[in-house]
């Protein structure tokens, strides 16, 4: 059943529902995710999840769908910015929205990149991201601030590549929030500098520039932390 055809208590039983799917898969991954437990979980009964929703798989999609038209109004909300500016929002909107649930999207990030049964979902999304990102270079380009010879939906592509690649490393553990936010930051500005001139150029240089200073401080800290952690577990083993 479609979200826009439902009452005020149907929609607030739906949320319900999708809200506790995202806390099972959390928890335990999709593979752990039942019907039967999503209903206790959500107070409903079994028939009317699949009456609102629909199965284990349309759970899924309804979840992220609902979480990257959140990401969308984000990115919309930033419009009247720099276009540059506008280019970095799209980035920084998708890491916003990631560690506003870690727990729940490192899951996901992980069953995205490795099922075949999320497919439909990844491609959503990756849809969505790539969407995002060429609303973004034709501000660019409508500034006259890029490069004529530079392929638009190309560079989509590969924007939402890096920035898929950087979550998934996120996913794995190998950065802090902070970090991630600057990674994701600085590979968003660094490729978009590669194409862009005039104004955008030099705003793009100076996020880059921002973002590089705190990607390393990040690394310091995390080197720092293992150091420590190593020393203690030294010291107990005198």
């Amino acid at each position: 059943m479609s979200a826009s055809t439902l009452t005020e208590p149907m929609l607030g039983r739906r949320e319900r529902i999708l809200e506790a799917a995202r806390e099972i898969i959390a928890e335990r991954g999709y593979e752990g995710l039942t019907m039967r437990d999503l209903a206790v979980l959500s107070r409903v009964t079994v028939p009317t999840l699949y009456n609102l929703v629909g199965g284990k798989d349309a759970v899924l999609f309804a979840a992220v769908e609902e979480q990257t038209e959140r990401f969308v109004r984000a990115i919309e909300s930033s419009r009247g910015r720099s276009p540059a500016a506008g280019a970095i929002a799209v980035a920084d909107a998708s890491v916003r929205e990631l560690l506003r649930q870690p727990r729940y999207y490192r899951t996901l990030l992980r069953l995205l990149y490795t099922s075949d049964a999320a497919e439909p979902v990844s491609r959503e999304v990756n849809r969505a991201l790539r969407e995002q990102f060429a609303d973004a270079i034709d501000a660019l380009d409508q500034a006259g601030d890029l490069a004529a010879w530079i392929d638009r939906k190309t560079l989509a592509e590969r924007l939402g590549a890096h920035l898929g690649l950087v979550s998934l490393e996120w996913a794995g553990g190998t950065y802090s929030a902070e970090t991630f936010r600057a990674v994701a930051l600085f590979d968003a500005s660094t490729t978009l500098l590669a194409v862009c001139e005039g104004e955008s150029r030099r705003e793009l240089q100076r996020v880059a520039t921002r973002a590089q200073r705190r990607a390393a401080l990040g690394r310091r800290q995390k080197r720092g932390r293992s150091q420590s952690r190593g020393g203690r577990a030294a010291g107990s083993r005198k």
